[in-house]
């Protein structure tokens, strides 16, 4: 039923509602981006109309009930936020992301999950004092290991299971 983007798009949406308290318009966004893609139940197109300010309540009870209507199984908040990792790592190496705000959100995923070991060369990574002061990095080089750990990332990370084939 969904394609590859939309998939995506699925994870990170449930790994930013895990990253921030609520989430209500990265949820309205998402029910907005299936829509346009052909995707349509009563209840998401209920979750896409939600104006500002959205109740958070609201938005989370139409949320689950889209989930739900789509059989999606919502992972939880660890699996979640490593989707998400894994969704940011695999836009740095297509391109869509830049490395540098890769590298700061791929971190601030490795925050919240408490430094798995997984994650953990993101620390240094992120800091661009210390990659070109300690290292001794040029930009391009910090760049270049960004991509490269974010290469590893997608192979190290699995994607939580969420669709019901």
């Amino acid at each position: 039923m969904f394609n590859k983007s939309q998939k995506r798009e699925t994870y990170r949406v449930l790994g930013l509602a895990a990253m921030c308290s609520g989430g209500s318009e990265y949820k309205v966004s998402w029910a907005i981006y299936l829509l346009e893609q052909g995707i349509e139940t009563e209840h998401l197109a209920i979750l896409a109309s939600l104006l500002k300010p959205v109740n958070e309540f609201e938005a989370e009870a139409y949320f689950n009930t889209v989930l739900n209507e789509l059989g999606i199984v919502r992972p939880n908040e660890e699996a979640a936020l490593e989707g998400y990792a894994k969704v940011l790592a695999q836009a740095v190496v297509d391109g869509a992301l830049a490395p540098e705000d890769g590298v700061s959100q791929i971190y601030a995923v490795n925050v919240q999950l408490d430094y798995p070991g997984t994650l953990s060369e993101y620390t240094s990574l992120e800091d661009k004092w210390y990659c070109e002061h300690i290292h001794g990095w040029s930009a391009q080089h910090r760049r270049s290991e960004i991509i490269n750990a974010c290469k590893e990332t997608i192979d190290v990370l699995n994607y939580p299971e969420l669709f019901k084939d």
